[in-house]
């Protein structure tokens, strides 16, 4: 299973393999995450995701929409974003690009402050939705795809791209170049259709909440092996417990008590993969007073024993 590098504030942490061309290519397997869901995080810069092989729930802040096959989504910094598997077990690998706005250009410049900035750079605009069946839209999808191709460099990591199925991983003695051309030629067909875009606001209205719902989820995630309930989690942000199950249904469409038996069992699957440590202690050091009841609720959520799980990973890591 993967997992984010997140602090107490749900930033991610971001490292670039060149820092003076501060931009990273991944390409997210959705069923290898936790419940086939990428978690709620943020960061600085931009981050375009492409939705390849099956629909994808899309999250931005506490807002839910379905992410078609064959659209992208441009996200802008600081945004609280997530995504989730439509029908888990499909095949589902989703390009995507986080960077900073000083690929673009320089933040101080012209080209910046006159034409990026009112983007994606502020409170106006929190994400647009690129969709192959609008021709200017499915020209940015192409120059998106060229950038893929460009930072990828294999056949075997790029999924195809559905506005122009030939493009392919391509090599340039530019790439840094090309590539700036290409998210440049993307930001200006953005900015020339500003007014067509399909975007929503970003709200102002949820800094309260969502400044609650971190402090709430960094304290289940510092204490999730102890014995936790619900008071003291809404109490790590001063509220009601009433008040918690509102923030968290929000933001994570679940209760404070089910995130937190996620959070468990995602600590168990990873020492799961320590043959070494039994599954009694496994199920005590996630905060599971009675193994027989760790493994019971293993079973419901990964449809698999403990000990199951484990001789599966343990075939996984043969050569």
């Amino acid at each position: 299973m993967l997992s984010l590098l997140l602090d107490h504030q749900l930033q991610e942490s971001v490292s670039f393999a060149d820092a003076f061309f501060p931009i990273q290519y991944y390409v997210d397997d959705l069923n290898q995450w936790p419940d086939g869901q990428v978690p709620l995080h943020w960061h600085f810069g931009y981050e375009v995701f492409s939705a390849t092989g099956q629909d994808v729930w899309l999250q931005i802040g506490d807002e839910q929409r379905l992410l078609r096959a064959g659209e992208s989504v441009v996200v802008g910094g600081g945004q609280l974003h997530s995504y989730r598997l439509s029908a888990p077990g499909r095949p589902c690998l989703c390009p995507n690009i986080v960077f900073s706005e000083e690929v673009l250009a320089p933040l101080t410049g012209t080209v910046f402050q006159k034409y990026l900035r009112p983007l994606l750079s502020g409170p106006a605009i929190s994400h647009v939705i690129l969709s192959p069946l609008v021709p200017w839209q499915a020209e940015a999808s192409r120059a998106l795809f060229e950038v893929y191709g460009l930072l990828c460099g294999q056949p075997s990591i790029l999924p195809p791209c559905p506005a122009c199925p030939a493009v392919r991983p391509e090599s340039s003695p530019c790439p840094e170049l090309v590539v700036q051309q290409r998210l440049l030629q993307l930001f200006t067909l953005l900015y020339l259709r500003r007014e067509e875009l399909g975007r929503t606001p970003a709200r102002r209205s949820g800094h309260r909440t969502q400044i609650r719902m971190q402090q709430m989820v960094r304290f289940i995630r510092c204490h999730y092996a102890e014995p936790l309930t619900l008071e003291q989690v809404a109490a790590a942000a001063g509220i009601s417990r009433s008040e918690a199950g509102r923030c968290f249904q929000k933001y994570y469409r679940q209760s404070p008590m089910h995130y937190l038996l996620q959070c468990r069992l995602n600590a168990a699957q990873k020492l799961l993969q320590d043959d070494a440590v039994p599954v009694q202690e496994v199920a005590a050091r996630c905060g599971f007073s009675d193994s027989s009841y760790f493994i019971k609720v293993f079973q419901k959520h990964l449809n698999l024993t403990p000990a199951a799980y484990r001789r599966r990973q343990a075939e996984k890591r043969k050569p």
